[in-house]
């Protein structure tokens, strides 16, 4: 068995490597002298790193596709705040002699456990018309088998193999926590929680992610804001009698669910329901988010690097009282 080497977290500016990764992109480009040249994202299961191969590009190219298995020899290099690899040497290796669970990003949670608890939040869904809903989704083929494996983004928060089961189950837990706060104004517990359930579901269909996670045609030229709102509103028309007015509701909440215009809602949120699922959902994908880049920084650093996603640097210091 070859061994893995460093991982994408490890990896210091100025170290030698010599290290196994998966191929997530592979660009063969031309420099302005004519030269050809290589950019490629390196993954295993901490992360991805920038490559960058300058000599015998295409030769040593030839045989590697995405989403191959590498082994890779180079120096780690900083290079606009951010690392990369100055790849020196590159080879396709044999899936055999590798851990690919070394490679794949997956859940740490435990997923029977998650699956057994998203079963147990279904059945406690009192409506009628939103508990078949749910049921009929679900019980299509192949669709609570994908939930349970997608990830909940490509990058950010929720990055991995089972991210958007537990994106989900952390999401219902916080409307566990904060419905008792807001029930007195009218919110609809049952609604929210098909909403939860359900926001996110076209992410089936918008992410490819059997070696590594990628957008698929679909995701990327429609997204999965209308594909989750497409599933609900065809799951919808199969059930004789489903209340129109629970329809346009439902299908408001899952539309607006990213709260801003130029975050790709459709609709800004309008119902309460609407509002909390919003908030609920920037939440737990914000923390989870800042967690990453935290956990990835080195120990020896106080801030991170700067975050163009949150505009930022993240300080990595956690407070503890003395004893």
């Amino acid at each position: 068995m070859i061994q893995k080497g460093q991982f994408v977290t490890d990896c210091r500016d100025g170290d030698s490597i010599r290290a196994v990764f998966m191929i997530s992109q592979r660009r063969l480009l031309t420099a302005r002298n004519g030269k050809p040249y290589a950019k490629l994202l390196f993954t295993d299961k901490s992360g991805d790193i920038l490559g960058l191969l300058w000599d015998d590009a295409r030769q040593q190219l030839s045989a590697i596709s995405q989403g191959d298995v590498v082994g890779v020899r180079g120096i780690v290099e900083s290079y606009d705040g951010r690392l990369q690899i100055k790849v020196e040497k590159i080879v396709k290796l044999d899936e055999d002699e590798v851990d690919l669970t070394a490679l794949i990003a997956t859940t740490c949670q435990d997923v029977p456990a998650m699956v057994a608890e998203l079963d147990t939040h279904v059945a406690g869904i009192k409506s009628a018309h939103l508990k078949r809903l749910i049921d009929e989704i679900f019980s299509c083929d192949g669709v609570k088998d994908a939930f349970i494996k997608a990830p909940a983004a490509k990058g950010i928060h929720h990055n991995y193999i089972g991210g958007l089961l537990e994106h989900t189950l952390s999401i219902i837990r916080l409307i566990q926590c904060i419905f008792p706060l807001y029930q007195h104004l009218g919110v609809n517990r049952d609604l929210l929680m098909a909403g939860a359930l359900l926001h996110d579901i076209g992410k089936i269909y918008e992410y490819s992610y059997n070696r590594f996670i990628d957008m698929t045609p679909i995701g990327r030229l429609v997204g999965h804001i209308y594909l989750s709102a497409n599933m609900a509103d065809q799951a919808i028309s199969r059930i004789p009698g489903f209340p129109a007015e629970l329809r346009l509701h439902l299908l408001h909440v899952i539309l607006g669910h990213h709260g801003q215009l130029e975050f790709g809602s459709p609709k800004l949120p309008m119902t309460r329901e609407a509002l909390l699922l919003h908030m609920l959902d920037d939440l737990d994908a914000k923390i989870t988010g800042f967690s990453s880049i935290i956990e990835a920084t080195p120990e020896e650093e106080e801030f991170s690097s700067f975050s163009n996603i949150y505009n930022r640097f993240l300080y990595t210091r956690i407070y503890e009282e003395s004893e």
